[in-house]
This record gives C-alpha cells, structure tokens and sequence, in this order.
C-alpha cells in the first residue's frame, strides 16, 4: 500500500482474492491506516492472485471498476 494515493472522496479500496478469475472480497483498505502494511481477510483457499479495485464506500459485492493493481501468487 505504500505510495497509493488516498481513493476519491465516497470511494475506498476493495482488496480481492483471485480465485481462477473469479473475485472475492478480502476486504477494504483503511483510509485511516498509520502503516503501509494492509492484513486480506478471510482464507487464501485456492486463490491465484489478488487485486485492488476502486469501489463505493462500505465496498461491493462484486469489482464494479477496473483493477488498480492485479499480482499472481507464486506457484
């Protein structure tokens, strides 16, 4: 997280777990946050990468904008 530019006013980054193409919500990034260290929530599972989107605030169910940043776990 370190260098992101904070998200526009009413909108907050959504971190994804990226299940073979499939996003799933790992929660949001804190506005407020004091370190650039950010935890995913929940189970890596069978996830083959993550991704940050743009979302409305409180976050979506699904990614409603384009990925801001996308990276594959290692094999």
């Amino acid at each position: 997280a370190s260098g992101m530019a904070e998200p526009p006013r009413g909108k907050v980054y959504q971190l994804w777990f990226d299940d073979d193409g499939s996003m799933r919500s790992a929660g949001l990034m804190d506005r407020d946050r004091s370190t650039t260290a950010v935890l995913m929530e929940g189970p890596v599972g069978d996830a083959t990468g993550m991704g940050i989107t743009v979302e409305p605030a409180g976050g979506s169910a699904e990614p409603t904008s384009p990925p801001v940043a996308l990276v594959d776990f290692p094999a």
